[in-house]
């Protein structure tokens, strides 16, 4: 009796051969399951096949549901149900059981059409228990022969296992198989539940409905390639759609005098979209689209209390309904409070101490928080955490890896990414970074006439493309391309973007944007140099502020005097970081000075007495004392405020310093500062030698300037002056006015007297600040929508840091003061008159202005120009944004590009083409449409192409995945998606074609696949030098740990190992410090994080970072096409 037991384990046979043998030997089959698994039906369906006589009556005693991933049985049934619900229920669940991913598999693919077989030639019965029935039970009714061999009629085995794969063998069971006894018993139970049971098969056109739903509506439906192909541009187009927008926050748009735009209110709904699934998004629409409208109705629509974080220049005034207060107020966002992002530390102090429970966070102009190793940034990381999270920049491209990875963090959970395959989303930007810097190497210095920079150039292009020399830039600039295309790829679910270009030629948008003006090619303007003035010009941009020029900066980066050479490799961490900070605010300086040299005379004056002042306070400071404070928050603010940075600098080291000399009175430490003793330095002598330098270089300059009369005589203010004059003489109905836009607000100062005297008054300026009066001034002057309206000025003279908010579009002409080294900076100012629907000109214009020589002719000054323009941008280095990484420059091409539309660089997005051709689709073969929106996942088909390979496009939560696969060649590679569009594109006719064994186990390769990126040791070295500090604390087992503080410890390993939440200047305090009592500073650094973050940190963010499902929605073949 103990041989009828049947457990699955490897010391008993399992069910499934039992099966095998038994349905060879039977002349008809009775199963009561839980439910007809096409898994179970998988390992019999050979003997099936066999057996061409065999019929088979299953019993089905539950219905299935989807669970998560998978799907489970329940016998909930509601007893007044009709035959026809039932069957509706039974199809529901058969749904699931064959959709299920479990069966995505070559064997269920080709087995699918035995069965449809089964169905029309009956011999496949289905029906369901009229009440819900958990027993297994497999009855075998044997053939004539076997009846009289075994002197029985039948036998059955009844026990554990359901009819699928892990029930027939696999997991444990326990089944009893039973011939001597009982079978006429247990066929009448059968039977009696038999004839009460609900038909399904041979339910009214039931069998029909099964077949359809098989043949139509199954992972293993016959689709067309054209099919497959609509079916993937439908799926990127849904992650688009919708969550309904109230319409009380559509009626504030009506109430309020917006126009409803359609692209705007569905950006609003795909932004509700993904703050569902990933907690943030980046709303990162061009100037003059209306992010800060559509924020604010995500904001409404989403009914909970806010944080709104921008610029100073932003905020605006609340009395006077300007820049986010008009939002505030428009928008009835009456819950929100509105703060400066200006001093990010002490807002963070302050919500934590007054306990301000903020749901959402809107930071406008995130892009100024692109460095993780700052204090800014981890106050904006502690105001985030936990939150829902609306991130507004017009350049979420422009930027290198890392700045990228640092706006994602502020939402996504990094070791637990929904937005690509792998969880592991810093290792990802980890190694993008590491291959970008290797790059943008190779780009600098594969033509430096620098041996040391040329070698490395060279070792970086051997090493990444294993390719021998000379370096073939080409292959530079495709990989560059490439890794751009990836990176836009992965954040593309999470940021929403559109420029003009796609609502011009979006199918539905264009029907919006009608009253756009066009935006002509920049003209360029002259204004001519004396040749003393010339000279002096080429001196500035030529030999005193290039890199080796004149000016050392010496102030700026102490560590290089205080020790001996060495290369950055063969520095510690620690000191490496110094250097660079340190090399990177003096390359700051220095380009600063270049790029206020070249917006005024005025401003460049007030920079270098500045520079001058500074200078001098630093040398009387260490000729005193010996010693030299750098402070922390020079290094690591300045680059928030390009504006001010000199004054800003001034300040700061002046304030060090004064602090410096308190604190020794009090003999206490200062928090943020480094303080050096100069006496100690190894190159004391140069570092006394270059400050007086640079004073003696800025007196020279200063003494220059007026000699040579550039102020009150600006050259170029007069030439300005005189366009401003032609412009506004031309008879224009109506009257065309100016705005001319300069970075800096000395520029703004430099330029009042003397605009305001020839101007005769009809000229206002905005250095920043912006008082309700000019703000009423503003709105009657140069908004058409304005319900006041003036014509008191002709001009606005005005930095950038006039609010996005503003109306200006009755100027129709943009001077361009100083030249926008970031083309970005251009789109943003044609942006403030160039907007949605309030049409005033049908053409915008806009000059640049550019240096030449007196008396020039046209060519000439142009040749002149690109020498000068060209000697600035090259200056200037990375802050000059006018080409992009993978383009050489030159001149001609520099001045090319300062002379071309800012907007002719847009390219239409990959969603336009998308909608577009969803939408020829939809109105030319509706019926496709149709079909498609009935297939499950994981539907495959077969095609002709170029070459062979298998495309296949995954999802998981709002982010698809393309991966491709060569067949034999090599491993699966993800792809960008419009990759895959390239590989699944075809047309109407094509055919489609069968699917091969090659096809399946590449598909299961593809199904497995996860990306591995190479990286270097580097990037994680904060990670593991915070990792190894901690565990050294634990195993220390020192007294003052108690044992909150272990707990909050292993939290912290748990979250550097794994989830990689924390900010880099948050790690940096968690590495051991240097001294006899590093322990102790680094338990009482832990302790500080502690009530900051609180014990829960981990377990909130977590709780937001919801399980995303991953699966495969559509598999093409490729089979390359024999000639």
């Amino acid at each position: 009796m103990s041989n009828n037991f049947i457990t699955n384990n490897g010391e008993s046979i399992s069910l499934k051969k039992r099966l095998e043998k038994l349905i060879s030997a039977s002349q008809e089959l009775k199963f009561l399951v839980g439910f007809f698994y096409f898994s179970g039906w998988q390992e019999i369906y050979k003997n099936l096949q066999k057996n061409e006589t065999v019929t088979l009556k299953v019993l089905v005693g539950l219905q299935v549901d989807k669970y998560l991933s998978g799907i489970v049985e329940h016998g909930s049934q509601d007893i007044t149900s009709s035959r026809e619900e039932y069957f509706a229920q039974f199809m529901t669940s058969l749904g699931y059981a064959i959709n299920n991913a479990e069966m995505d598999n070559e064997e269920f693919f080709n087995q699918v059409d035995f069965f449809i077989q089964l169905l029309e030639d009956k011999r496949l019965i289905i029906r369901k228990t009229l009440n819900p029935n958990h027993a297994k039970l497999y009855l075998f009714n044997l053939e004539s022969q076997f009846q009289d061999l075994f002197n029985v009629k039948g036998e059955f085995i009844t026990g554990s296992s359901n009819l699928t794969k892990a029930g027939l063998h696999g997991q444990e069971e326990f089944n009893v198989e039973i011939r001597d006894y009982g079978f006429i018993t247990a066929d009448k139970y059968f039977d009696d539940l038999w004839q009460k049971s609900i038909p399904i098969t041979e339910a009214p056109n039931g069998s029909k409905i099964i077949i359809d739903t098989l043949r139509n509506k199954s992972q293993a439906a016959y689709i067309t390639p054209y099919e497959a192909y609509a079916l993937i541009l439908k799926t990127y187009l849904e992650l688009q759609d919708a969550k309904k927008i109230n319409d009380s926050v559509i009626r504030l748009l009506d109430e309020n005098g917006f126009e409803k735009y359609k692209y705007q209110l569905d950006a609003v709904s795909q932004a509700l979209s993904v703050i569902d699934t990933y907690n943030g998004v980046i709303i990162a629409d061009v100037v003059g689209l209306g992010k800060s409208v559509i924020a604010s109705l995500i904001a409404n629509q989403l009914g909970k209390r806010g944080l709104i974080i921008c610029p100073p220049g932003l905020i605006g005034n609340k009395k006077a309904n300007t820049g986010w207060w008009e939002y505030w107020n428009r928008f009835k966002l009456y819950n929100w409070d509105i703060e400066s992002s200006g001093n990010l530390e002490a807002l963070a102090e302050s919500i934590q101490h007054n306990k301000l429970n903020y749901e959402v966070v809107i930071v406008d102009e995130v892009h100024k928080f692109r460095n993780q190793d700052t204090a800014a940034y981890e106050a904006l990381m502690d105001i985030c955490r936990g939150k829902k999270v609306i991130l507004l920049t017009a350049t979420p491209f422009n930027n290198s890896p890392a700045d990228i990875f640092s706006l994602l963090k502020l939402f996504i959970v990094p070791g637990a990414s929904g937005i690509t395959i792998e969880p592991d989303l810093e290792g990802r930007f980890n190694a993008y970074n590491y291959r970008f810097r290797r790059l943008s190497n190779i780009f600098k210095n594969y033509n430096s006439p620098k041996r040391e920079n040329k070698e490395r150039a060279e070792r970086d292009y051997t090493q990444m493309f294993g390719l021998p020399l000379p370096i073939n830039i080409q292959i530079v600039k495709d990989n560059a391309a490439e890794m751009a295309k990836s990176i836009k790829n992965v954040i593309t679910p999470v940021v929403i973007r559109r420029n003009r270009l796609d609502l011009k030629f979006d199918f539905e948008y264009k029907k919006e944007i009608e009253n756009l003006s066009e935006v002509d090619d920049p003209k360029e303007q002259f204004f001519e140099l004396s040749p003393a003035q010339l000279n002096f010009y080429d001196r500035i941009i030529q030999n005193y502020f290039v890199e080796d020029g004149r000016f050392k900066g010496a102030i700026y980066k102490p560590f290089e005097y205080e020790h001996v050479p060495k290369k950055s490799d063969k520095l510690s961490e620690e000191d490496n970081r110094t250097f660079l900070q340190q090399r990177n605010l003096h390359d700051f300086m220095r380009r600063l000075l270049v790029k206020r040299f070249e917006s005024s005379f005025g401003a460049f004056e007030k920079s270098i007495q500045r520079f001058l002042k500074t200078n001098r306070m630093v040398l009387s400071f260490i000729e005193k004392s010996g010693k030299y404070v750098l402070d922390r928050k020079v290094i690591e603010n300045i680059y928030n405020d390009d504006e001010n940075a000199d004054d800003f600098t001034l300040e700061a080291i002046k304030e060090a310093l004064e602090e410096f000399e308190r604190n020794a009175v009090n003999k206490t430490q200062p928090k943020h500062t480094k303080i050096y003793n100069t006496n100690d330095f190894h190159f004391k002598e140069q570092f006394f030698a270059d400050i007086k330098n640079d004073i003696k270089l800025f007196e020279e300059i200063e003494a220059e300037i007026k000699e040579l009369n550039l102020i009150d005589e600006d050259p170029k203010r007069k030439a300005v002056l005189n366009s401003i004059k032609e412009a506004l003489s031309n008879e224009n109905r109506p009257k065309r006015k100016v705005i001319l836009f300069t970075e800096y607000t000395d520029t703004v100062r430099h330029l009042q007297k003397y605009f305001e005297k020839e101007l005769l008054g009809r000229v206002v300026f905005c250095d920043g600040d912006l008082p309700k009066k000019l703000a009423l001034e503003l709105e009657a002057n140069f908004n058409t929508k304005s319900k006041v309206v003036a014509d008191d000025y002709d001009v606005l003279v005005t930095s950038d840091k006039l609010s996005e908010g503003f109306n200006l579009n009755r100027a129709g002409l943009i001077i361009n003061y100083d030249i926008p080294w970031n083309p970005t900076r251009v789109i943003q100012r044609v942006g403030r008159i160039n907007r949605m629907s309030e049409k005033v000109f049908d053409h915008l214009y806009i000059y640049n202005f550019f240096p030449t020589e007196h008396g020039s002719n046209i060519v000439k000054s142009r040749e002149i120009a690109q020498q000068k323009m060209f000697l600035i941008h090259n200056a200037l280095g990375e802050d000059a944004k006018i080409f992009d990484i993978d383009e050489e420059p030159t001149p001609s091409g520099l001045f090319q590009k300062m002379s071309k539309n800012p907007e002719d660089d847009d390219e239409l997005s990959t969603s336009t083409i998308i909608r577009n051709e969803y939408n020829y689709i939809s109105t030319k073969y509706p019926e496709i449409i149709e079909r498609i929106a009935q297939l499950p996942n994981r539907t495959k088909t077969a095609k002709s192409f170029d070459e062979n390979n298998v495309a296949v496009l995954r999802k998981k939560g709002m982010a698809l995945f393309s991966v491709v696969h060569q067949y034999e060649e090599g491993k699966p590679v993800e792809k960008t998606f419009d990759d895959l569009l390239k590989n699944v594109q075809c047309g109407f006719e094509e055919e489609r074609l069968a699917l091969t064994s090659d096809f399946w186990k590449s598909y299961t390769e593809i199904k497995e696949f996860t990306p591995k990126e190479g990286t270097s040791t580097t990037d994680a070295s904060l990670e593991t030098q915070a990792n190894i500090a901690l565990k050294s604390l634990l195993k220390s087992k020192r007294d003052d740990l108690d044992q909150g503080l272990v707990s909050f410890i292993d939290i912290l390993l748990k979250d550097i190992r794994k989830y990689k939440t924390l900010p880099k200047y948050t790690l940096r305090q968690l590495k051991l410090p240097d001294g006899k009592n590093g322990m102790e500073e680094l338990i009482t650094n832990i302790n500080l994080l502690r009530r900051k973050l609180g014990d829960d940190y981990l377990d909130i963010i977590l709780n937001r970072a919801q399980k995303i499902e991953d699966d495969v929605i559509v598999a093409v073949a490729n089979y390359k096409k024999q000639n």
